[in-house]
Protein backbone atom coordinates (compact mmCIF):
# COMPACT_ATOMS: atom_id res chain seq x y z
CA UNK A 1 0.00 0.00 0.00
CA UNK A 2 1.93 3.55 -1.11
CA UNK A 3 2.12 5.95 1.48
CA UNK A 4 -0.46 8.21 0.10
CA UNK A 5 -3.06 5.91 0.24
CA UNK A 6 -2.22 4.82 3.98
CA UNK A 7 -1.86 9.14 4.88
CA UNK A 8 -5.66 9.10 3.17
CA UNK A 9 -6.74 6.20 5.27
CA UNK A 10 -5.49 7.82 8.73
CA UNK A 11 -6.72 10.99 7.80
CA UNK A 12 -10.60 9.15 7.58
CA UNK A 13 -10.00 7.19 10.35
CA UNK A 14 -9.15 10.58 12.21
CA UNK A 15 -12.47 12.67 10.72
CA UNK A 16 -14.34 9.57 11.44
CA UNK A 17 -13.35 9.55 15.46
CA UNK A 18 -13.63 13.03 15.58
CA UNK A 19 -16.84 13.09 13.99
CA UNK A 20 -17.91 10.36 16.40
CA UNK A 21 -16.58 11.90 19.45
CA UNK A 22 -18.65 15.19 18.36
CA UNK A 23 -21.87 13.52 17.97
CA UNK A 24 -21.35 11.76 21.23
CA UNK A 25 -20.90 15.32 22.58
CA UNK A 26 -24.01 16.96 21.25
CA UNK A 27 -26.20 13.94 21.94
CA UNK A 28 -25.25 13.72 25.45
CA UNK A 29 -25.41 17.88 26.23
CA UNK A 30 -29.06 16.82 24.42
CA UNK A 31 -29.96 14.64 26.66
CA UNK A 32 -28.63 16.06 29.51
CA UNK A 33 -31.46 18.48 30.50
CA UNK A 34 -34.19 15.57 30.57
CA UNK A 35 -35.85 14.03 32.85
CA UNK A 36 -36.37 10.23 33.13
CA UNK A 37 -39.83 8.46 33.16
CA UNK A 38 -41.40 5.42 32.99
CA UNK A 39 -44.10 4.94 29.67
CA UNK A 40 -46.79 2.34 29.59
CA UNK A 41 -47.40 0.98 25.64
CA UNK A 42 -50.64 1.35 24.45
CA UNK A 43 -50.45 0.09 21.52
CA UNK A 44 -49.19 -0.76 18.57
CA UNK A 45 -48.90 1.62 14.92
CA UNK A 46 -46.44 -0.03 12.06
CA UNK A 47 -43.21 -0.77 13.05
CA UNK A 48 -43.64 0.93 16.40
CA UNK A 49 -45.52 1.18 19.51
CA UNK A 50 -48.09 4.23 20.95
CA UNK A 51 -46.72 5.21 24.69
CA UNK A 52 -48.39 6.59 27.12
CA UNK A 53 -46.56 8.81 30.17
CA UNK A 54 -47.48 11.37 32.49
CA UNK A 55 -45.26 14.36 33.27
CA UNK A 56 -46.36 17.49 35.67
CA UNK A 57 -49.92 15.67 36.19
CA UNK A 58 -50.29 16.14 32.77
CA UNK A 59 -50.69 12.56 30.65
CA UNK A 60 -49.48 12.30 27.32
CA UNK A 61 -48.88 9.92 24.36
CA UNK A 62 -46.50 9.96 21.43
CA UNK A 63 -46.08 7.04 18.78
CA UNK A 64 -42.14 5.61 17.76
CA UNK A 65 -40.09 3.22 16.07
CA UNK A 66 -37.11 1.36 17.24
CA UNK A 67 -33.98 0.80 15.84
CA UNK A 68 -32.47 -2.51 14.84
CA UNK A 69 -30.48 -2.17 18.54
CA UNK A 70 -33.39 -1.92 20.29
CA UNK A 71 -34.85 -4.45 18.71
CA UNK A 72 -32.29 -6.81 19.21
CA UNK A 73 -32.19 -6.00 23.08
CA UNK A 74 -35.90 -7.18 23.67
CA UNK A 75 -38.02 -4.32 22.53
CA UNK A 76 -39.22 -6.42 19.80
CA UNK A 77 -41.10 -8.36 22.48
CA UNK A 78 -43.36 -5.27 24.09
CA UNK A 79 -47.33 -5.85 24.81
CA UNK A 80 -49.74 -3.61 25.87
CA UNK A 81 -49.62 -2.15 29.06
CA UNK A 82 -45.46 -2.79 29.45
CA UNK A 83 -43.45 -0.16 31.01
CA UNK A 84 -41.19 1.33 28.89
CA UNK A 85 -38.29 4.04 30.20
CA UNK A 86 -38.47 6.79 28.91
CA UNK A 87 -36.45 10.72 28.40
CA UNK A 88 -38.79 13.64 28.70
CA UNK A 89 -37.85 17.26 27.98
CA UNK A 90 -40.06 19.14 30.44
CA UNK A 91 -39.66 22.61 28.13
CA UNK A 92 -39.79 20.76 24.46
CA UNK A 93 -42.29 18.44 25.20
CA UNK A 94 -41.82 16.79 21.25
CA UNK A 95 -38.44 15.41 22.12
CA UNK A 96 -39.43 12.61 23.83
CA UNK A 97 -36.78 9.35 23.75
CA UNK A 98 -36.82 5.77 24.46
CA UNK A 99 -34.28 5.57 27.45
CA UNK A 100 -31.81 3.00 26.12
CA UNK A 101 -28.70 3.71 24.11
CA UNK A 102 -29.86 3.62 20.94
CA UNK A 103 -32.57 6.09 21.98
CA UNK A 104 -29.84 8.26 23.63
CA UNK A 105 -27.24 7.98 21.11
CA UNK A 106 -28.48 6.75 17.82
CA UNK A 107 -26.23 9.42 15.86
CA UNK A 108 -23.09 8.18 17.74
CA UNK A 109 -23.83 4.72 16.65
CA UNK A 110 -24.52 5.25 13.37
CA UNK A 111 -21.27 6.59 12.80
CA UNK A 112 -19.64 4.50 15.08
CA UNK A 113 -21.02 1.75 12.70
CA UNK A 114 -19.50 3.33 9.70
CA UNK A 115 -16.42 3.38 11.30
CA UNK A 116 -16.32 -0.02 12.02
CA UNK A 117 -16.83 -0.65 8.30
CA UNK A 118 -14.06 1.45 7.68
CA UNK A 119 -12.15 -0.64 9.68
CA UNK A 120 -13.26 -3.73 8.48
CA UNK A 121 -12.58 -2.59 5.04
CA UNK A 122 -9.09 -1.66 5.70
CA UNK A 123 -8.47 -4.62 7.06
CA UNK A 124 -9.62 -6.92 4.24
CA UNK A 125 -7.90 -4.37 2.04
CA UNK A 126 -4.18 -4.93 3.99
CA UNK A 127 -5.22 -8.82 4.37
CA UNK A 128 -5.45 -9.00 0.48
CA UNK A 129 -2.41 -6.70 -0.30
CA UNK A 130 -0.20 -9.64 1.86
CA UNK A 131 -1.53 -12.53 0.27
CA UNK A 132 -0.50 -11.14 -3.37
CA UNK A 133 2.80 -10.34 -1.99
CA UNK A 134 3.21 -13.98 -1.08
Amino acid sequence: MSTSVRSAMMRIFILLLLVCAGSFAWESSRNSDMQPVTGQVIGTVYKGYRISYELQEQRYQFETRFGIVDLISGLRSLRQGDPIPLLVDREQRHAELINTLNGRHSITLSFAALLFLFLVGVLLSVIRGKSKLD
